[in-house]
Protein backbone atom coordinates (compact mmCIF):
# COMPACT_ATOMS: atom_id res chain seq x y z
CA UNK A 1 0.00 0.00 0.00
CA UNK A 2 1.64 3.25 -1.17
CA UNK A 3 1.45 5.73 1.68
CA UNK A 4 -0.52 8.94 1.19
CA UNK A 5 -1.22 11.42 3.98
CA UNK A 6 -4.92 11.08 3.14
CA UNK A 7 -4.80 7.42 4.21
CA UNK A 8 -3.91 8.59 7.71
CA UNK A 9 -6.76 11.12 7.56
CA UNK A 10 -9.02 8.25 6.45
CA UNK A 11 -7.90 6.25 9.50
CA UNK A 12 -8.80 9.22 11.70
CA UNK A 13 -12.22 9.50 10.09
CA UNK A 14 -12.83 5.79 10.65
CA UNK A 15 -11.97 5.87 14.34
CA UNK A 16 -13.19 9.36 15.28
CA UNK A 17 -16.45 9.50 13.31
CA UNK A 18 -17.00 5.91 12.22
CA UNK A 19 -16.96 3.88 15.44
CA UNK A 20 -16.19 6.97 17.60
CA UNK A 21 -13.68 4.99 19.62
CA UNK A 22 -13.54 5.95 23.29
CA UNK A 23 -10.63 5.80 25.71
CA UNK A 24 -10.59 2.43 27.45
CA UNK A 25 -12.81 0.78 24.82
CA UNK A 26 -11.99 -2.40 22.88
CA UNK A 27 -11.98 -2.22 19.07
CA UNK A 28 -12.87 -5.38 17.13
CA UNK A 29 -11.99 -5.40 13.42
CA UNK A 30 -13.35 -7.98 10.95
CA UNK A 31 -11.53 -7.97 7.63
CA UNK A 32 -10.04 -10.02 4.78
CA UNK A 33 -6.48 -11.13 5.47
CA UNK A 34 -4.98 -8.93 2.72
CA UNK A 35 -5.86 -5.69 4.52
CA UNK A 36 -3.30 -6.23 7.29
CA UNK A 37 -1.18 -3.19 6.42
CA UNK A 38 -4.15 -0.82 6.66
CA UNK A 39 -5.40 -2.53 9.83
CA UNK A 40 -2.01 -2.02 11.45
CA UNK A 41 -2.45 1.73 10.88
CA UNK A 42 -5.84 1.45 12.55
CA UNK A 43 -4.27 -0.41 15.48
CA UNK A 44 -1.58 2.20 15.98
CA UNK A 45 -4.01 5.11 15.92
CA UNK A 46 -6.52 3.27 18.13
CA UNK A 47 -3.90 2.69 20.80
CA UNK A 48 -2.83 6.36 20.57
CA UNK A 49 -6.47 7.25 21.23
CA UNK A 50 -6.45 5.12 24.37
CA UNK A 51 -8.03 1.87 23.21
CA UNK A 52 -7.98 -0.88 25.83
CA UNK A 53 -7.24 -3.41 23.09
CA UNK A 54 -7.55 -3.98 19.35
CA UNK A 55 -8.70 -7.40 18.17
CA UNK A 56 -8.47 -8.31 14.47
CA UNK A 57 -10.44 -11.21 13.04
CA UNK A 58 -9.02 -12.00 9.61
CA UNK A 59 -11.15 -13.97 7.18
CA UNK A 60 -10.28 -15.81 3.96
CA UNK A 61 -13.13 -15.44 1.44
CA UNK A 62 -11.51 -17.72 -1.15
CA UNK A 63 -10.90 -20.41 1.45
CA UNK A 64 -14.53 -20.13 2.51
CA UNK A 65 -15.63 -20.53 -1.12
CA UNK A 66 -13.60 -23.74 -1.40
CA UNK A 67 -15.09 -25.04 1.86
CA UNK A 68 -18.64 -24.34 0.70
CA UNK A 69 -18.08 -26.12 -2.61
CA UNK A 70 -16.05 -29.11 -1.46
CA UNK A 71 -16.50 -29.88 2.26
CA UNK A 72 -18.88 -32.66 3.36
CA UNK A 73 -22.29 -31.06 3.59
CA UNK A 74 -22.72 -31.91 7.26
CA UNK A 75 -19.63 -29.84 8.07
CA UNK A 76 -21.27 -26.71 6.63
CA UNK A 77 -23.59 -26.55 9.62
CA UNK A 78 -20.80 -27.21 12.13
CA UNK A 79 -20.16 -23.87 13.84
CA UNK A 80 -18.03 -24.47 16.96
CA UNK A 81 -18.67 -22.37 20.00
CA UNK A 82 -15.38 -20.47 19.71
CA UNK A 83 -16.43 -19.08 16.31
CA UNK A 84 -19.47 -17.50 17.92
CA UNK A 85 -17.85 -16.44 21.17
CA UNK A 86 -14.95 -14.65 19.51
CA UNK A 87 -17.50 -11.95 18.60
CA UNK A 88 -20.16 -12.24 21.29
CA UNK A 89 -17.65 -11.99 24.13
CA UNK A 90 -16.69 -8.51 22.91
CA UNK A 91 -20.30 -7.52 22.43
CA UNK A 92 -20.81 -8.27 26.12
CA UNK A 93 -17.84 -5.99 26.86
CA UNK A 94 -19.31 -3.05 24.90
CA UNK A 95 -16.60 -3.10 22.24
CA UNK A 96 -16.74 -1.03 19.06
CA UNK A 97 -17.07 -3.17 15.91
CA UNK A 98 -15.48 -2.21 12.59
CA UNK A 99 -15.77 -4.05 9.29
CA UNK A 100 -12.94 -3.28 6.85
CA UNK A 101 -14.20 -4.27 3.41
CA UNK A 102 -11.81 -5.04 0.55
CA UNK A 103 -13.67 -7.11 -2.04
CA UNK A 104 -12.12 -9.33 -4.67
CA UNK A 105 -14.02 -11.02 -7.50
CA UNK A 106 -14.52 -14.68 -6.64
CA UNK A 107 -12.04 -17.00 -8.35
CA UNK A 108 -14.82 -19.36 -9.33
CA UNK A 109 -18.53 -20.10 -8.85
CA UNK A 110 -20.02 -20.87 -5.45
CA UNK A 111 -22.71 -23.51 -5.02
CA UNK A 112 -25.70 -21.33 -4.15
CA UNK A 113 -27.61 -24.01 -2.22
CA UNK A 114 -24.62 -24.97 -0.10
CA UNK A 115 -23.76 -21.30 0.41
CA UNK A 116 -27.23 -20.74 1.82
CA UNK A 117 -26.77 -23.61 4.26
CA UNK A 118 -23.43 -22.23 5.42
CA UNK A 119 -24.58 -18.63 5.77
CA UNK A 120 -27.60 -19.64 7.81
CA UNK A 121 -25.47 -21.78 10.11
CA UNK A 122 -22.94 -18.99 10.65
CA UNK A 123 -25.40 -16.16 11.20
CA UNK A 124 -28.12 -17.74 13.32
CA UNK A 125 -26.08 -18.03 16.56
CA UNK A 126 -24.94 -14.43 16.10
CA UNK A 127 -28.48 -13.05 15.84
CA UNK A 128 -28.56 -11.68 19.43
CA UNK A 129 -25.35 -9.74 18.70
CA UNK A 130 -26.81 -8.54 15.40
CA UNK A 131 -29.94 -7.35 17.21
CA UNK A 132 -27.76 -5.46 19.67
CA UNK A 133 -25.92 -3.76 16.82
CA UNK A 134 -29.05 -2.96 14.84
CA UNK A 135 -30.47 -1.35 17.97
CA UNK A 136 -27.26 0.73 18.23
CA UNK A 137 -26.53 -0.65 21.68
CA UNK A 138 -23.00 -1.02 20.26
CA UNK A 139 -21.11 1.35 18.00
CA UNK A 140 -20.23 -0.15 14.63
CA UNK A 141 -19.05 0.98 11.24
CA UNK A 142 -17.77 -0.17 7.86
CA UNK A 143 -15.08 1.25 5.59
CA UNK A 144 -13.42 0.01 2.42
CA UNK A 145 -9.79 -0.43 1.38
CA UNK A 146 -8.70 -0.81 -2.26
CA UNK A 147 -6.78 -3.83 -3.50
CA UNK A 148 -5.41 -4.58 -7.00
CA UNK A 149 -8.14 -7.06 -7.95
CA UNK A 150 -10.97 -4.76 -6.89
CA UNK A 151 -9.31 -1.78 -8.57
CA UNK A 152 -8.92 -3.80 -11.76
CA UNK A 153 -12.62 -4.63 -11.73
CA UNK A 154 -13.59 -0.96 -11.27
CA UNK A 155 -10.99 0.43 -13.71
CA UNK A 156 -10.32 -2.42 -16.18
CA UNK A 157 -8.59 -0.17 -18.74
CA UNK A 158 -5.90 1.11 -16.38
CA UNK A 159 -2.59 -0.56 -15.44
CA UNK A 160 -2.73 -2.11 -11.99
CA UNK A 161 -0.86 0.59 -10.07
CA UNK A 162 -2.83 3.36 -11.74
CA UNK A 163 -6.10 1.54 -11.08
CA UNK A 164 -5.32 1.23 -7.36
CA UNK A 165 -4.43 4.93 -7.18
CA UNK A 166 -7.62 5.86 -9.06
CA UNK A 167 -9.72 3.80 -6.66
CA UNK A 168 -8.09 5.43 -3.63
CA UNK A 169 -8.88 8.83 -5.15
CA UNK A 170 -12.52 7.82 -5.41
CA UNK A 171 -12.57 6.56 -1.82
CA UNK A 172 -11.16 9.86 -0.55
CA UNK A 173 -13.61 11.92 -2.60
CA UNK A 174 -16.65 9.86 -1.58
CA UNK A 175 -15.70 10.14 2.10
CA UNK A 176 -14.85 13.87 1.96
CA UNK A 177 -11.25 13.20 3.03
CA UNK A 178 -8.58 15.80 2.19
CA UNK A 179 -4.89 16.09 2.97
CA UNK A 180 -5.76 18.63 5.64
CA UNK A 181 -8.53 16.76 7.45
CA UNK A 182 -10.42 13.52 7.57
CA UNK A 183 -13.38 14.93 9.51
CA UNK A 184 -14.05 18.57 8.49
CA UNK A 185 -15.66 17.80 5.13
CA UNK A 186 -17.46 14.82 6.61
CA UNK A 187 -18.97 16.92 9.40
CA UNK A 188 -20.28 19.52 6.94
CA UNK A 189 -21.83 16.78 4.82
CA UNK A 190 -23.56 15.14 7.80
CA UNK A 191 -24.95 18.50 8.94
CA UNK A 192 -26.55 18.98 5.51
CA UNK A 193 -28.04 15.48 5.59
CA UNK A 194 -29.59 16.02 9.00
CA UNK A 195 -31.47 19.10 7.75
CA UNK A 196 -33.26 16.88 5.21
CA UNK A 197 -33.87 14.16 7.79
CA UNK A 198 -35.68 16.72 9.95
CA UNK A 199 -37.79 17.84 6.98
CA UNK A 200 -38.84 14.28 6.22
CA UNK A 201 -39.75 13.51 9.81
CA UNK A 202 -41.74 16.73 10.07
CA UNK A 203 -44.06 15.36 7.34
CA UNK A 204 -45.08 12.38 9.52
CA UNK A 205 -44.93 10.00 6.58
CA UNK A 206 -47.31 7.05 6.62
CA UNK A 207 -46.34 5.36 3.33
CA UNK A 208 -44.04 5.71 0.30
CA UNK A 209 -44.89 4.98 -3.34
CA UNK A 210 -41.98 4.48 -5.78
CA UNK A 211 -42.36 4.50 -9.58
CA UNK A 212 -39.97 4.69 -12.52
CA UNK A 213 -39.82 3.95 -16.23
CA UNK A 214 -38.09 0.60 -15.78
CA UNK A 215 -41.24 -0.80 -14.22
CA UNK A 216 -40.82 -0.31 -10.50
CA UNK A 217 -44.20 0.36 -8.88
CA UNK A 218 -43.87 -0.32 -5.17
CA UNK A 219 -45.76 0.85 -2.09
CA UNK A 220 -44.27 0.60 1.41
CA UNK A 221 -45.91 1.48 4.70
CA UNK A 222 -43.95 2.88 7.63
CA UNK A 223 -43.66 0.94 10.86
CA UNK A 224 -45.65 2.18 13.82
CA UNK A 225 -43.69 5.04 15.41
CA UNK A 226 -41.08 4.70 12.65
CA UNK A 227 -38.88 7.64 11.68
CA UNK A 228 -36.17 8.47 9.13
CA UNK A 229 -32.48 8.60 10.02
CA UNK A 230 -29.36 9.42 8.07
CA UNK A 231 -25.62 9.77 8.32
CA UNK A 232 -25.18 9.19 12.01
CA UNK A 233 -26.60 7.19 14.90
CA UNK A 234 -26.37 7.28 18.69
CA UNK A 235 -24.98 4.60 20.97
CA UNK A 236 -27.22 4.06 22.78
CA UNK A 237 -30.29 5.68 21.23
CA UNK A 238 -31.62 8.32 21.42
CA UNK A 239 -28.85 10.59 22.74
CA UNK A 240 -25.69 8.53 23.33
CA UNK A 241 -22.34 8.82 21.57
CA UNK A 242 -22.51 9.63 17.87
CA UNK A 243 -21.13 7.16 15.34
CA UNK A 244 -21.41 6.57 11.58
CA UNK A 245 -22.45 3.03 10.56
CA UNK A 246 -21.27 3.46 6.96
CA UNK A 247 -18.41 5.45 5.49
CA UNK A 248 -19.29 6.79 2.95
CA UNK A 249 -22.98 7.64 3.40
CA UNK A 250 -25.54 9.52 1.32
CA UNK A 251 -28.67 7.63 2.43
CA UNK A 252 -31.67 8.63 4.49
CA UNK A 253 -33.34 5.45 5.61
CA UNK A 254 -36.13 3.88 7.57
CA UNK A 255 -37.53 0.41 8.26
CA UNK A 256 -40.75 -0.41 6.38
CA UNK A 257 -43.44 -2.54 7.99
CA UNK A 258 -42.59 -6.16 7.20
CA UNK A 259 -46.10 -6.93 5.87
CA UNK A 260 -46.46 -3.74 3.82
CA UNK A 261 -44.56 -4.13 0.53
CA UNK A 262 -46.93 -4.33 -2.44
CA UNK A 263 -45.92 -4.21 -6.09
CA UNK A 264 -42.83 -4.79 -8.19
CA UNK A 265 -39.27 -3.50 -8.03
CA UNK A 266 -36.44 -3.73 -10.59
CA UNK A 267 -32.77 -3.51 -9.67
CA UNK A 268 -30.74 -0.79 -11.40
CA UNK A 269 -27.19 -1.73 -10.33
CA UNK A 270 -25.60 -5.16 -9.87
CA UNK A 271 -25.75 -6.75 -6.43
CA UNK A 272 -22.41 -8.33 -5.46
CA UNK A 273 -22.90 -10.98 -2.78
CA UNK A 274 -19.97 -13.03 -1.48
CA UNK A 275 -18.00 -12.12 -4.59
CA UNK A 276 -20.76 -13.26 -6.99
CA UNK A 277 -22.84 -10.92 -9.16
CA UNK A 278 -26.64 -10.91 -9.16
CA UNK A 279 -28.17 -8.67 -11.83
CA UNK A 280 -31.13 -7.98 -14.11
CA UNK A 281 -33.70 -9.06 -11.55
CA UNK A 282 -37.11 -7.96 -10.38
CA UNK A 283 -39.06 -8.93 -7.29
CA UNK A 284 -42.83 -8.92 -6.92
CA UNK A 285 -44.13 -8.39 -3.38
CA UNK A 286 -47.47 -9.40 -1.95
CA UNK A 287 -48.34 -8.59 1.68
CA UNK A 288 -44.71 -7.80 2.32
CA UNK A 289 -43.28 -11.06 1.01
CA UNK A 290 -41.48 -11.84 -2.25
CA UNK A 291 -44.06 -13.74 -4.27
CA UNK A 292 -42.28 -13.86 -7.64
CA UNK A 293 -38.67 -13.64 -8.83
CA UNK A 294 -37.22 -12.98 -12.26
CA UNK A 295 -33.45 -12.86 -12.60
CA UNK A 296 -31.07 -12.69 -15.54
CA UNK A 297 -27.81 -13.42 -13.68
CA UNK A 298 -27.27 -15.22 -10.40
CA UNK A 299 -30.82 -16.46 -9.89
CA UNK A 300 -29.82 -19.47 -7.77
CA UNK A 301 -27.83 -17.23 -5.43
CA UNK A 302 -30.69 -14.72 -5.19
CA UNK A 303 -33.13 -17.49 -4.32
CA UNK A 304 -30.74 -18.83 -1.68
CA UNK A 305 -30.79 -15.38 -0.04
CA UNK A 306 -34.59 -15.27 -0.12
CA UNK A 307 -34.84 -18.76 1.36
CA UNK A 308 -32.36 -18.24 4.21
CA UNK A 309 -35.00 -17.79 6.89
CA UNK A 310 -38.54 -16.53 7.44
CA UNK A 311 -37.53 -12.87 7.26
CA UNK A 312 -35.07 -12.93 4.37
CA UNK A 313 -37.87 -12.67 1.77
CA UNK A 314 -39.21 -9.47 3.38
CA UNK A 315 -37.82 -5.95 3.55
CA UNK A 316 -35.91 -4.47 6.46
CA UNK A 317 -34.82 -1.15 4.96
CA UNK A 318 -35.75 1.47 2.41
CA UNK A 319 -33.18 4.20 1.75
CA UNK A 320 -33.54 7.45 -0.16
CA UNK A 321 -30.44 8.46 -2.11
CA UNK A 322 -30.60 11.28 -4.68
CA UNK A 323 -29.49 10.46 -8.21
CA UNK A 324 -27.21 13.50 -8.09
CA UNK A 325 -25.25 12.18 -5.10
CA UNK A 326 -21.46 12.62 -5.44
CA UNK A 327 -20.95 8.88 -5.78
CA UNK A 328 -23.49 8.60 -8.59
CA UNK A 329 -22.09 11.68 -10.33
CA UNK A 330 -18.62 10.13 -10.29
CA UNK A 331 -19.89 7.67 -12.90
CA UNK A 332 -17.98 4.84 -11.19
CA UNK A 333 -19.56 1.44 -10.61
CA UNK A 334 -17.76 0.11 -7.55
CA UNK A 335 -19.09 -3.47 -7.55
CA UNK A 336 -19.36 -3.06 -3.80
CA UNK A 337 -22.56 -2.34 -1.90
CA UNK A 338 -20.93 0.01 0.62
CA UNK A 339 -20.34 2.49 -2.21
CA UNK A 340 -22.94 1.54 -4.82
CA UNK A 341 -25.83 1.77 -2.34
CA UNK A 342 -24.86 5.42 -1.84
CA UNK A 343 -25.32 6.07 -5.54
CA UNK A 344 -28.91 4.88 -5.64
CA UNK A 345 -32.11 4.47 -3.68
CA UNK A 346 -32.00 0.98 -2.27
CA UNK A 347 -33.91 -1.65 -0.37
CA UNK A 348 -32.64 -4.38 1.93
CA UNK A 349 -33.94 -7.89 2.27
CA UNK A 350 -33.87 -9.19 5.82
CA UNK A 351 -33.22 -7.57 9.17
CA UNK A 352 -34.70 -4.16 9.89
CA UNK A 353 -33.14 -1.33 11.90
CA UNK A 354 -34.39 -1.13 15.46
CA UNK A 355 -33.10 2.39 16.12
CA UNK A 356 -35.64 4.02 13.77
CA UNK A 357 -38.53 2.49 15.69
CA UNK A 358 -39.42 4.75 18.57
CA UNK A 359 -41.39 3.63 21.58
CA UNK A 360 -40.64 2.84 25.18
CA UNK A 361 -40.81 -0.95 24.93
CA UNK A 362 -37.56 -2.15 23.29
CA UNK A 363 -38.20 -5.87 23.64
CA UNK A 364 -37.98 -7.76 20.36
CA UNK A 365 -41.60 -8.88 20.52
CA UNK A 366 -42.75 -5.28 20.98
CA UNK A 367 -40.67 -4.10 18.01
CA UNK A 368 -42.01 -6.94 15.87
CA UNK A 369 -45.51 -5.79 16.81
CA UNK A 370 -44.58 -2.35 15.46
CA UNK A 371 -43.64 -3.96 12.14
CA UNK A 372 -39.95 -4.86 12.48
CA UNK A 373 -38.67 -7.60 10.18
CA UNK A 374 -36.30 -10.07 11.85
CA UNK A 375 -33.74 -12.10 9.92
CA UNK A 376 -30.15 -13.30 10.14
CA UNK A 377 -29.44 -11.43 6.87
CA UNK A 378 -29.45 -7.82 5.73
CA UNK A 379 -28.79 -7.64 1.98
CA UNK A 380 -29.03 -4.31 0.16
CA UNK A 381 -29.89 -3.94 -3.52
CA UNK A 382 -30.18 -0.79 -5.61
CA UNK A 383 -33.31 0.34 -7.46
CA UNK A 384 -32.89 4.11 -7.88
CA UNK A 385 -32.92 5.74 -11.31
CA UNK A 386 -32.76 9.12 -13.04
CA UNK A 387 -36.56 9.13 -13.43
CA UNK A 388 -37.45 7.80 -9.98
CA UNK A 389 -40.54 9.35 -8.43
CA UNK A 390 -41.47 8.86 -4.79
CA UNK A 391 -44.70 10.16 -3.30
CA UNK A 392 -45.29 10.13 0.44
CA UNK A 393 -48.67 9.91 2.10
CA UNK A 394 -48.64 11.78 5.39
CA UNK A 395 -50.55 10.97 8.57
CA UNK A 396 -53.15 13.57 7.51
CA UNK A 397 -53.64 11.88 4.13
CA UNK A 398 -51.76 14.52 2.13
CA UNK A 399 -49.76 13.40 -0.92
CA UNK A 400 -46.26 14.94 -0.95
CA UNK A 401 -43.72 14.40 -3.74
CA UNK A 402 -40.45 13.44 -2.06
CA UNK A 403 -38.52 12.53 -5.21
CA UNK A 404 -38.98 13.69 -8.78
CA UNK A 405 -36.60 12.77 -11.62
CA UNK A 406 -34.41 11.00 -9.10
CA UNK A 407 -33.72 13.93 -6.75
CA UNK A 408 -35.21 15.29 -3.55
CA UNK A 409 -38.03 17.82 -3.79
CA UNK A 410 -38.00 18.80 -0.11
Amino acid sequence: MKMDSRILRYVELTLMRGVNLQKGQILVIDTPLWTAEFCHLLMEEAYRMGAADVIIHYDDPEGERIRINMAPEESLTDVPRWMVERSTVYGDREAAFLRVISPKPAQGPTDARRSGIRQKALKEPLRPLQMKRMANDLSWSAVAVPNPQWAGQVFPDLPQEEAVSALWEQVFACCYVTRESGVDGWDRHISEMLVRVDRLNALQVRSLHFKNGKGTDLVLRMCEEGVFAGGICHCPEPDGLLFAPNIPTEEILTTPHRFSAEGIVYNTLPLVYNGQIIDEFCLTFREGQVAKVKCGKGEDLLRSILETDEGSCRLGEVALVPYDSPIRKSGVLFYNTLFDENASCHLALGMGYLDVLHGRDRRTEALVAQGLNVSSLHVDFMFGSADMCCTAETSSGEQVVIFKDGVFQI
